[in-house]
């Protein structure tokens, strides 16, 4: 039993926390003074800078539960696990994670694809970029290094989709959702099966790591985090490339500015901050936990709002405008801690190598409808806008 009074426990907000989390800046309509809210019995969101950074590198705050949608549709995987589990899964990932072979990545794989993006939406203007284009290079990219045969992209696409929203806090979780993960799954089997995966694919590499190191993970288990990694890496990077886009297309400075590799990283990591593609990450208390001086009892589910963490005006000024060059101390756009995003390097060389290909192609990119709205669900990017690729 926790040692606080009812009035020390923050009070929970008048409306339902599924309405609440719909909503994509929901971490401004909490109660101000403290940066840990009650949301109701048993679930708990930190909001500010300092509180997100505690939850996500807590001991005794952990991404395993066993009710988890995730955990359930996929089984032990990389997202789900902790402690020498986690590891186990994260050391499987690291050699085609690597800086060589995102090096080699971006010489070969990235441009192939990035200029293929580029061809189909130079000197067209578009009202659904995130749907129609987006997905095209992170799919391709995770297609390649999945061993996945390229003609089966759009199957993988229409298939992974859904699966998002397992993800999510309050969680989607259908027949469909299940029946695509075995689908999937079946699809990786099969591709197997006739050979088309290359001896350097991701699910090849893997195996080896496993029986090199001799770690103990099944083959289910190997699959399944094979999967989840598509998963995160293609959406993700889908969702933010729709945010590259727009913040491009808002004419917050000339594109010629991005010719600069500093000036192009500069404004890839301000977008970041800004809209990062997950803004809310689930975690759950193992134990009786204290955060930010706010007692959470075991087994509670605790949101860490990335979103709020990344606009907290106690570290970034005027934390809501576009300002490239600020100090990013604080900036936590692919989390922290155990779980933080191995991806990360592999996502930004993707996104500076298109930013620099639509400068070369385009001669403005121009937002030309914006409804200022947010797709917060599953993973953000602006949406309700078009936008019109002026080519030279």
């Amino acid at each position: 039993m926790l040692g606080v009074s009812t009035e020390e426990i923050p009070a929970r907000p008048s409306e339902s926390p599924a309405n609440l989390l719909a909503r994509p800046y929901w971490y401004r309509e909490l109660p101000p003074g403290t940066d840990v809210h009650r949301l109701d019995d048993g679930l708990f969101a930190a909001t500010g800078n300092a509180a997100v950074h505690e939850v996500l590198t807590h001991p005794g705050i952990v991404a395993e539960h066993p009710l988890k949608a995730s955990a359930r549709a996929f089984g032990p995987n990389v997202l789900d696990a902790d402690g020498p589990a986690h590891r186990a899964f994260r050391a499987l990932l690291a050699p085609v994670l690597s800086g060589g072979r995102i090096a080699e990545y971006k010489q070969t794989l990235m441009p192939r694809l990035i200029d293929a993006l580029v061809d189909a939406i130079a000197g067209t203007e578009t009202d659904d970029f995130y749907n129609s284009f987006a997905h095209k290079v992170p799919y391709g990219i995770v297609c390649t290094i999945l061993g996945i045969d390229p003609a089966l992209e759009d199957r993988f696409h229409k298939l992974t989709r859904p699966l998002a929203r397992l993800l999510d806090y309050p969680t989607e979780e259908t027949a469909q959702t299940h029946a695509n993960v075995s689908e999937l799954l079946r699809l990786i089997e099969e591709q197997r099966a006739v050979g088309a995966a290359d001896p350097r694919s991701l699910l090849e590499t893997i195996e080896r790591t496993r029986d090199r190191k001799g770690i103990t993970l099944t083959d289910s288990e190997v699959r399944s985090t094979a999967l989840l990694f598509f998963l995160a890496g293609t959406e993700t990077s889908s969702a933010f490339i729709t945010s590259l886009v727009y913040c491009m297309g808002r004419s917050i400075f000339d594109l010629d500015e991005l010719r600069d590799e500093v000036a192009r990283d500069e404004f890839i990591e301000e977008v970041l901050r800004l809209y990062p593609p997950v803004q809310t990450i689930v975690r759950f208390a193992a134990d009786d936990v204290t955060v930010h001086g706010v007692d959470i009892p075991r087994h509670s589910a605790v949101l860490a709002s990335i979103a709020g963490a990344n606009r907290d005006p106690r570290i970034f000024d005027h934390p809501d405008r576009f300002t490239t060059g600020r100090s990013l101390k604080g900036s936590i756009p692919f989390a922290v801690g155990a779980h933080a995003c191995p991806g990360a390097m592999l996502a930004k060389a993707e996104f500076s190598l298109l930013v620099e290909r639509l400068v070369e192609r385009c001669s403005e990119v121009v937002v030309t409808r914006d409804q200022l709205a947010m797709e917060s669900q599953s993973f953000a990017h602006p949406a309700g806008f078009s936008v019109h690729f002026r080519t030279k």
